[in-house]
């Protein structure tokens, strides 16, 4: 009873002075001007955001974070990890509750599925409760979360097993992912999400208005996304563009996911990580998330301020929030082809000013970035590759590598693919995953890359390949750009895979299987040292 009282005392402490603290913020930095554009350079459009002014004089009232700061530090450790851990918990079970209700609304507003929601209830309590966090669907005796597919058709009893017993792993990964990332904040691997904690994140994201008309946006676009899904107009986005290779090229103009408008509208940017979170059941971010571990790392004992940061494909602009939330006197560089994705980043991102950093803006393609080579200590990439075709990935690696300066390193984070569940056991998912995602969502280069070496790729386009780790159906792989004189370790060979031969991604994953990608190997005593290690 004391120690409930002692944490209860702590949380209630050390959230007055944090929620004070964050709305002194807001007013500083609606006061604050709006920054002006950058010429122009090679026909590219560019901006810079200038967040170089002391933190002191964008916010009068910084006493606020040292109060708070002395009262944490006086806290017992244990006190301090069990309010991050409620605090955690609370947000992280509230963010999966809401997007599980927004899924489960949408499909009935949308197909024919007719979700069970009391056989949902029970799938999350078996989760809850098991030890490994999978459930134990797999039983036979739990009662189906589906008994129709999309069109409305009876599935089999066994169909109708397999679908539930799959939907319950996907949500205990899900839990799964959220317990992980909770052991690296009480660790203090890095800092509890701004957007998790309502004291500090966007107003509009805990506001109830808010994120009721977000919510029925979303509700309004998933009906004309169901319509397009079922008429199968993936390349719609075609009829108001053309294609222009040095613009907006041929495999850019689709309408991934079936959304509206692709990737070239503000109301997309508005709706798009609403969706992906949906999808997901609120774990996107916590996914991406998984490669701050390895930035944390690479950062620990390199000055930030001289440390300079590109962050490949911004899209909105939330994974380059989280790595600036953890190192915000970092000069970054987004750049992002989608004029309206990159405007949601320049958004976003206004929340670091006056905290030391900077951040440049570049609209161009990633196949040709307007950026000199060696000019970046480290590279972000998140959930590009497999939107792009086989040989534009490669064109983008060699462009990473090229403006990657030696010693530094990429941090890619990507789908799974093919093969990476057999470490977890939880290879049958992965397969039946990887089998559906690209037609209900339109992805058509996603079989192809769920086949592709990556490895290979990378090291082909000269980076050595350091660390790879998974996060349900999210993974992150780390890279390096050896110094000069370093030899760059080869792969070992793995079978070729030819897409449009595999029959079943089964017979994938046996031949991807056989034969696993060496170890780095070391380098010499007297070669600077780059390795990573693995989280």
């Amino acid at each position: 009873a004391r120690y409930r009282r002692t944490v209860s005392r702590a949380m209630s402490t050390a959230s007055a002075p944090r929620a004070a603290c964050a709305r002194a913020q807001r007013r500083a930095r609606a006061t604050s001007r709006t920054p002006s554009a950058a010429p122009m350079r090679r026909g590219v459009k560019t901006s810079a955001l200038d967040t170089s002014a002391p933190a002191s004089r964008a916010n009068p009232l910084s006493f606020l974070d040292d109060l708070r700061t002395r009262i944490e530090d006086a806290l017992p450790e244990e006190a301090k990890k069990a309010a991050l851990r409620a605090a955690y918990t609370s947000s992280a079970g509230l963010r999966f509750a809401f997007f599980l209700s927004q899924g489960v609304a949408n499909s009935r507003g949308t197909d024919g599925r007719d979700i069970d929601v009391g056989a949902i209830a029970q799938a999350v309590a078996r989760v809850v409760m098991s030890d490994d966090g999978n459930g134990n669907a797999s039983a036979g005796s739990a009662t189906p979360i589906v008994r129709k597919t999309m069109d409305g058709s009876d599935m089999s009893e066994e169909q109708a097993q397999e679908v539930s017993e799959f939907l319950e792993q996907h949500m205990g990964a899900i839990l799964d992912v959220f317990k992980r990332e909770c052991e690296f904040i009480e660790n203090g691997t890095y800092k509890f999400p701004y957007d998790m904690d309502p004291s500090t994140a966007p107003a509009a994201q805990w506001n109830p208005l808010a994120v009721s008309a977000l919510a029925n946006a979303n509700a309004r676009d998933q009906r004309v996304v169901a319509e397009r899904r079922n008429a199968k107009k993936g390349q719609e986005l075609r009829e108001t563009y053309v294609a222009d290779p040095k613009r907006y090229p041929d495999y850019y103009l689709q309408n991934f996911h079936y959304q509206t408008d692709g990737w070239l509208s503000a109301q997309s940017a508005r709706l798009y990580d609403f969706q992906v979170e949906m999808l997901f059941l609120g774990s996107a971010d916590a996914m991406r998330r998984r490669a701050l571990p390895y930035i944390a790392d690479f950062m620990r004992d390199r000055d930030a301020s001289t440390t300079k940061h590109l962050d490949v494909a911004s899209g909105t602009g939330r994974f380059l929030s989280f790595v600036r939330d953890n190192h915000p006197e970092l000069q970054s560089t987004a750049l992002e082809l989608s004029p309206h994705y990159l405007e949601s980043t320049r958004k976003l991102n206004k929340r670091f000013e006056g905290k030391g950093g900077s951040l440049r803006l570049v609209e161009a393609n990633a196949e040709d970035m307007p950026l000199e080579d060696n000019e970046f200590d480290m590279i972000t990439n998140v959930y590009l590759f497999h939107e792009l075709p086989r040989a534009v990935r490669m064109t983008v690696a060699k462009e990473m590598a090229r403006v990657l300066k030696p010693g530094g390193k990429l941090f890619f984070v990507d789908s799974v693919q093919i093969g990476d569940g057999k470490e977890n056991g939880m290879e049958g998912a992965f397969e039946l995953a990887l089998d559906r995602f690209p037609a209900f969502n339109h992805e058509p280069y996603y079989k192809d890359y769920a086949v592709t070496n990556l490895v290979e790729l990378f090291e082909e386009a000269g980076l050595r390949h350091e660390a790879t780790a998974t996060a349900w159906v999210s993974k992150t792989m780390v890279f390096s750009k050896p110094f000069d004189g370093q030899e760059l370790p080869r792969a070992a060979e793995l079978p070729v895979v030819v897409p449009q031969e595999v029959e079943t991604p089964a017979a994938v994953v046996e031949a991807v299987a056989e034969e696993k990608p060496s170890e780095t190997e070391s380098v010499g005593d007297d070669e600077p040292e780059i390795g990573t290690r693995k989280f």
